[in-house]
This record gives structure tokens, C-alpha cells and sequence, in this order.
């Protein structure tokens, strides 16, 4: 059974194509979604031992799809549990005035980049110089607004206190309050638009809407605007991290679940509306809903979660594990981590036993790895 989003991609993929501009990325996209779970994507076999074969249509894996990908994602939460500590957490937004939009969207791989430099260098240079500790944190990008609009902007689990500078102790943060909104904004600010500024100079930017000449003005704007950075409610503890995880990291700009009803021609779906706080429903056209969606096409191996810190890929193990011994000593206390399930119970409990087991014998089948395309 095809989701409701998926039924609309395929529905106006061909005119969409016809009628726009569309990147390779975004026609790759339309095409696995499309074609996910269907024979169109080619079947794969399972066989038991008593005989009895079943045939499964493949995924697609995309990324951007809304059907697959659940059994990665899950694997994936499960394996940042290792890197959680017995702490509170702090969730930050760091976004960007509108003005910016059109730059972005023509120049995603380089400011998308570079709004992960900005941030990144801002908690870092903050947490040395105030509290002389290095902290950890995972950024995420989200270019989705609640209507689909384009607005990039990087969630920041950030942990709720950081190894001191020499590594002999961790410094707890306050529970309630990290660093003034206005110092990180601020300081954000200040980090993105040098970058920008360079990467204008050196040429590496496309200028859409012809702001070639008027970029001294352009920039002398984005300067007198005040950024936002704020903060979201602190995360007590490290499940509430993992709620979290599980739920907004890997989703994509809208689920089915938001779909209200569909048309030949239109789509309605429920959004929040952030200024009031109401959830109301958008009616757009079956080719305005498709661009919307296409807005938020990543591109090409752009990796959109990134950890820093104590929580660098290249020494989080080591680091993470002289972090719980030092809040254990510090403490005085024995740290008890649960244990993590294996593959096949997380995979039994998403996709339930009965899938995984022969309905004549009730034995796990074998992936016989025979991919018949059609």
C-alpha cells in the first residue's frame, strides 16, 4: 500500500518535470519515491527451510522518502544512546533572517556548510572562554517551515555541560540557562556573515535577483537586522534526548499523517502556525505542493546531522567514556547504562514478528540476497 504523499509525487512528477526546472537530485528523489515499494523498484525473496517463499518489493532508500528508512533510523537513535550522559540537555535553534532565502536555495552545499561552521564555532568559542570547558553537541538541519515554505534553520542538542579543557573534571551548566540568546545571536551573526562576505569575494556564490550590484546594501541590511537564536524547553534527562532523536531527525518536510485529503488538482494538510499557536489547514495545487516538497531535496552526500566536540566522530567513544567515569567520580556514584537491544528485537518490535517468521512454521525466513528486477 503507497502512502498519500507518495501517490502525489507519482501523479504530477511527469507534468512537474515538463513544466519547471528541476535538479538532478530532485528528479532522482521523485523517481524513488515514487517507485518505492512497488515492482517497479524490483523484488527481493525470503525462503524458509519448510519451502514456503515470500516475495517483498524493494525500498527505495532515499533519504527524502517517506515511506522507508524507519529500521535505519532506528538503528541509528540506538546507537547515539552510547553517547548519552546522565545529564540535562539544551535544545537551541539557530535560523536566519528570510532575507537570505533565495541566496541559500541557489547556493545550498556552500551556506548550508557554512551555517553549520557559524554555530559550531560559536558554542565552541563560547564554552572555552566562559565556562573553559569543551562541549558537546549534534547539530541538525531542518529547510521546512509547518507550511513548507523554505526556512533552513539547524537544531542543536547541545549536552548539559562539558569536559574541562585539561580533561581532570566535567563542568555541569546551569539547568535552566546556557548562555544569553543575545550573546549567541550575536556572535552567530558575526561568524556567518564573515563567511559569507569570503565566499562572496572569492566568487564562490551565485546572486540571484540580480543583487550583484547592490550587495554593499544587501549586506549592510543583514548586518543592522537582529539574528535569532533561541531556546527550546530543556531536555531533563537523556530520554527525553532520545524521544526526541527518534522523532525529529530523520523526518522528512511532511508525513501522511498531515495529509487532510487530495484531489486531482489540490492537497490539503493540517500546520502549526507558529504565530498564534493554532493549527490550521493549506489548500495548495497538486504542482505548488510538489515544488514545496522539491525545496527540500539535500544535495547530492550532504550530511545534514553533525556531531561536535566531545562528541566528534574521531574521539567520541574515548571522550564520552572519560565523561561518564569524571561525572560518576564526581558524584560519588556507580553509573547504569540499560542495556541496548539487538538488531532483530528492534526490528521485531517495528515491524512486528509475524513478517519476519514463515506463517506455515513459524521459523525466520532466510534473505536469500536474489534481487529480480522487472
Amino acid at each position: 500500500m503507497t502512502s498519500k504523499i507518495q501517490r502525489i509525487l507519482s501523479a504530477a512528477t511527469v507534468e512537474y518535470i515538463h513544466n519547471n526546472h528541476v535538479s538532478f537530485q530532485q528528479v532522482k528523489a521523485l523517481n524513488a519515491i515514487g517507485s518505492c515499494r512497488t515492482k517497479n523498484m524490483g523484488t527481493h525473496s525470503l525462503s524458509c527451510s519448510c519451502g514456503h517463499m515470500k516475495t517483498i518489493n524493494n525500498s527505495c532508500g532515499n533519504r527524502h522518502c517517506p515511506v522507508c528508512g524507519s529500521f535505519k533510523k532506528e538503528l541509528w537513535v540506538m546507537k547515539q544512546q552510547e553517547s548519552l550522559l546522565p545529564s540535562h540537555y539544551f535544545h537551541l535553534v539557530f535560523t536566519l533572517p528570510d532575507t537570505l532565502n533565495s541566496f541559500i536555495y541557489f547556493n545550498q552545499k556552500e551556506l548550508y556548510s557554512l551555517m553549520y561552521q557559524a554555530a559550531s564555532k560559536t558554542l565552541l568559542e563560547l564554552s572555552a572562554d566562559k565556562f573553559g570547558v569543551t562541549p558537546g553537541f549534534t547539530l541538525v538541519l531542518h529547510t521546512w517551515g509547518q507550511n513548507l515554505g523554505y526556512h533552513p534553520h539547524l537544531h542543536c542538542i547541545l549536552a548539559g555541560g562539558g569536559l574541562s579543557l585539561d580533561q581532570t573534571h566535567f563542568k555541569t551548566f546551569k539547568k535552566k540557562f546556557f548562555i544569553h540568546i543575545k550573546i549567541l545571536s550575536a556572535l552567530f551573526k558575526g561568524k556567518f556573515l564573515h563567511g559569507f562576505k569570503e565566499l562572496l569575494t572569492q566568487g564562490s556564490l551565485y546572486s540571484p535577483n540580480n543583487l550583484q550590484d547592490t550587495l554593499t546594501s544587501f549586506l549592510d541590511d543583514l548586518y543592522s537586522k537582529d539574528w535569532v537564536v533561541f531556546s527550546r524547553p530543556v531536555f531533563k534527562c537523556a530520554a527525553h534526548v532520545i524521544k526526541y532523536l527518534a522523532r525529529y531527525t530523520h523526518r522528512v518536510a511532511i508525513s501522511d499523517h498531515r495529509i487532510i485529503s487530495v484531489t486531482d488538482t489540490q492537497v490539503s494538510f493540517n500546520y502549526l502556525d507558529n504565530r498564534d499557536g493554532k493549527k490550521k489547514s493549506l489548500t495548495l495545487s497538486q504542482e505548488e505542493f510538489v515544488h514545496r516538497f522539491l525545496m527540500h531535496i539535500l544535495p547530492h552526500k550532504f550530511v545534514k546531522i553533525r556531531h561536535y566536540g566531545f562528541l566528534s566522530n574521531r574521539f567520541r567513544s574515548e571522550k564520552v567514556a572519560l565523561c561518564r567515569k569524571l561525572i560518576a567520580r564526581q558524584k560519588g556514584v556507580k553509573l547504569i547504562f540499560p542495556k541496548l537491544p539487538d538488531k532483530l528485537t528492534l526490528l521485531e518490535a517495528l515491524i512486528g514478528k509475524e513478517n519476519l517468521c514463515c506463517p506455515k512454521c513459524g521459523r525466520y525466513f532466510t534473505y536469500n540476497h536474489e534481487v529480480c528486477l522487472t
